[in-house]
């Protein structure tokens, strides 16, 4: 069927694969795609209750009249005050580091002041005992592994990362050292000087590439803004993964439901809603002079965790917030506003923040005014995601024997790894209709981009020399009666031929079908090559349907990795599974194109940095930030782009539009479309 009709038919019956996938188990796709439905829905639901609410108002204004101030002046009405800030005083970041050197001694000033005498003595004997405790081989050899490639260069060690998370550890060691049981310190509203949280949780029917991309964005945000970071158990990543940082732990008590049901318990995390408000107030003083003398005090103040109010460049008090959400109810990700100067700056003052979020928002931190000038010094190569993942997101001793095992039998002697990812979105639907399409330019790309050898013959030539193979084993051949003769001859051409140099191409395939897998196999291993060359196809499971848990994880994990271990990659788009292992490996990854406009097998993904999907705007949303607000953030950016044409979620999530994509140094300045060569 032609690429063009498949695709259209599978439009028109887009809405039949989603009724049957609610027969089928959740799918990480599904819940972003739910996210992204719930967003559309809460807009339009916002607009008409700000619509019926503004009506009513109206009314009220015109049959009641208006209220006088005690000086005979109109008391301005709350929608009023909104709208009448002609001159916002922004509450700036001023002092946010902005350097490498800048940053590791806020860190360390945080540290001090936590520990009031420096860090706690962290003794060799402790160390010992901790890594006792918490084994964890992949911390000692991932980089080895990944070396051993042949065809794709490792990635370039970055000294400053290395030293920031040194830091980060010791705070990270510090403050959760003194809190205790996390139950109580929360409950009970304490605080440790210094100490600030962020919540790492993950939303319902993620994957394991929704959970760890996530978490990775909110990591570098704790480092940035020197919180602790702490992951709910909930989330399983505690269960697949090492404890990342020596001398402590990541993991929020299991039993601890006040943190993986926030949005649940409004009393205990204030709302985003109500942070707004708070910024919103704080930043509508008319009077520029004394907005400017208290603006530094604001950030101070606002430190207190206690539910007082403080001053903040308005003549009125605001109530402080100890803990807050960083999402709506209905969104997987942070809101716009937080990527801006003035939110940031109020953020200072909340002791824990929660995320539930289930996408990469890592480019949009490069975008924050004040985060933009450390970012780029700490990563100047912005291989953001490689780096962050190498360093915590260190796979479990029960992961890494599985994949160490995938290596030594099939990947260590092979001279070019090859590693492909199919993913169908709806499930048995998809497959049903998009795999003949999918395998032949996978195939196609294979052999386009000489990965693969080009044997391709009709199935009916393969037929009639399956039986030309059976008549001369059952009735014998003409060669057959120099058998005998042939023993007597020397054996040098055989051994000649046998010593000559063989290329060995190990093909990994990691999909919840088997079907590529016996079309290689039937092109590529039952069949004696011409080249000469030895060809492995491996896939270690096909289950078909996705599951979740503790071990679902840990296996995909695992084969995230076996994927990430090899030379070049070729990948489905929009997959968050495919994703990580581009990440893990620092792949420029090649995408098979489905797309019914274009003729292309598949196209070379810009950069090893992955896609930001369907963020909810590319604007700056700053009101407060006047410089920035409204303006495209790739405009401001030149390296936040779109993500690559084929990666259009028109499968995935219809109408969503193109993410934001993060370019590598090299990405910009190089031409080269066949190299993984960071």
């Amino acid at each position: 069927m032609p690429r063009a009709r498949l695709m259209s038919k599978f439009h028109h019956q887009a809405s039949h694969a989603k009724l049957e996938s609610m027969n089928q188990p959740w799918s990480s796709s599904s819940s972003i795609r739910n996210c992204f439905l719930l967003r559309m829905a809460s807009k339009h639901k916002a607009l008409v209750v700000a619509l019926v609410t503004t009506i009513g108002l109206l009314i009220i204004l015109l049959s009641a009249g208006r209220t006088a101030s005690p000086l005979g002046k109109r008391a301005p009405e709350p929608w009023e005050i909104e709208d009448s800030v002609k001159k916002p005083y922004p509450l700036k970041l001023e002092e946010f580091p902005a350097t490498v050197e800048a940053l590791i001694d806020a860190i360390r000033a945080t540290t001090r002041k936590a520990s009031a005498n420096g860090e706690k003595n962290f003794s060799a004997s402790m160390r010992r005992e901790w890594h006792l405790k918490n084994p964890c081989q992949s911390r000692r050899q991932m980089g080895a592994l990944y070396s051993l490639r042949k065809e794709a260069r490792d990635l370039v060690e970055n000294p400053k990362w290395i030293r920031v998370l040194k830091e980060y550890e010791i705070l990270h060691r510090t403050c959760v050292a003194q809190m205790g049981s996390v139950t109580d310190f929360f409950l009970h509203r304490k605080s440790i000087p210094g100490c600030k949280f962020v919540v790492a949780d993950t939303e319902r029917g993620t994957g394991i590439g929704n959970k760890l991309l996530s978490i990775v964005s909110i990591f570098v945000y704790a480092v940035l803004t020197q919180r602790v970071m702490l992951v709910p158990f909930s989330t399983t990543i505690p269960g697949v993964m090492c404890e990342p940082f020596e001398g402590s732990s990541w993991v929020i008590d299991p039993e601890l439901r006040n943190f993986t049901l926030a949005r649940e318990n409004p009393k205990l995390w204030g709302s985003v809603s109500k942070f707004y408000q708070n910024v919103d107030e704080c930043s509508m003083s008319n009077d520029d002079t004394a907005a400017a003398a208290s603006s530094h005090a604001a950030v101070e103040d606002s430190h207190d965790s206690t539910g007082a109010t403080y001053y903040c460049g308005s003549p009125k008090r605001v109530k402080s917030i100890y803990a807050s959400r960083a999402s709506e109810d209905w969104d997987c990700q942070p809101q716009p506003r937080f990527f801006c100067d003035t939110e940031q700056a109020h953020y200072t003052g909340v002791s824990w923040i929660y995320f539930r979020e289930a996408l990469y928002f890592l480019p949009k931190l490069f975008a924050v005014p004040s985060f933009r000038p450390v970012m780029e010094d700490l990563f100047p190569d912005r291989y953001v995601l490689p780096h962050v993942l190498r360093s915590i997101m260190l796979p479990s001793d029960a992961v890494w024997g599985r994949v160490r095992q995938v290596h030594d039998a099939h990947f260590r002697h092979a001279d070019t790894r090859v590693g492909i990812q199919v993913r169908y979105f709806h499930g048995l639907y998809d497959f049903n209709l998009l795999h003949e399409a999918t395998e032949k330019n996978i195939h196609g790309c294979l052999v386009e981009h000489k990965l693969l050898p080009d044997v391709l013959v009709p199935d009916h030539n393969l037929h009639q020399e399956e039986v030309v193979e059976e008549e001369e084993v059952l009735h014998g051949s003409s060669a057959s009666a120099d058998l005998s003769s042939s023993y007597n001859k020397t054996s040098s051409d055989s051994l000649k031929l046998l010593q000559q140099p063989l290329k060995v191409t190990t093909v990994f395939i990691a999909s919840l079908y088997h079907s590529l897998n016996d079309k290689l196999t039937k092109l590529y291993v039952r069949r004696a090559l011409e080249t000469g060359d030895a060809i492995g196809i491996v896939q270690l499971t096909s289950e078909r349907d996705q599951f979740f848990g503790i071990e679902v994880d840990r296996q995909a994990l695992t084969e995230i990795l076996c994927l990430s271990l090899s030379d070049h990659l070729i990948l489905t788009p929009q997959s968050t599974f495919g994703a990580l292992a581009q990440g893990y490996g620092a792949l420029k990854p090649w995408f098979t194109d489905i797309r019914p406009e274009t003729s292309s097998v598949c196209v070379r993904g810009q950069t090893p940095e992955t896609c930001y999907q369907i963020p909810n705007t590319k604007k700056f949303s700053c009101p407060h930030d006047l410089q920035v607000h409204g303006k495209l953030m790739s405009d401001l950016v030149p390296y936040i782009t779109d993500c690559h044409l084929v990666e259009e979620p028109f499968v995935k999530v219809r109408a969503g539009g193109l993410g934001l994509q993060l370019l590598t140094s090299q990405d910009e300045s190089s031409s080269d479309n066949n190299s993984n060569k960071p």
